[in-house]
């Protein structure tokens, strides 16, 4: 499993570019904290360009979540935020760090590589760039 940040989300959402290519093709490897799609809601009128109405938008955030990437409720990565906060600046990416001290999984997906750094999660957490994600899935 790909555990994918906020950012990814959203790249997958508003581009028809490579990322959106990767997931669709590989939809039963990818999966997101809950917080995620909270966060991508809370910050709708930042990305929503096409100024598309509210359930609108809820209709394709629940088709992504339905049909592309996996959604792991707070329950399971709770139990690591604290000690996620610890290894980041940004508590927006505590649940996503989290999620990856909680289950086993092949590493980060993200674009943002100042809060997601190697040299800080060590051999614990792997950070993926899409360049390593394409190596990892089947991808044509």
């Amino acid at each position: 499993m790909i555990i994918i940040d906020t950012n990814v989300l959203l790249a997958f959402l508003l581009t028809d570019g490579i990322t959106r290519k990767i997931i669709t093709e590989n939809p039963e490897i990818f999966m997101s904290p809950d917080h995620c799609y909270d966060e991508l809601w809370e910050h709708r009128n930042r990305w929503n360009n096409n100024r598309l109405q509210d359930n609108e938008l809820l209709d394709i955030i629940a088709d992504v979540k339905r049909l592309f990437v996996m959604v792991i409720s707070p329950e399971i990565y709770n139990p690591y935020v604290l000690e996620a906060e610890k290894l980041t600046v940004d508590k927006d990416d505590a649940p996503v760090i989290a999620l990856a001290l909680s289950i086993d999984n092949e590493g980060i997906w993200t674009f943002n590589t100042k809060h997601f750094r190697q040299k800080i999660f060590g051999d614990r957490i792997k950070v993926l760039s899409t360049k390593d994600v394409i190596k990892l899935v089947s991808f044509d």
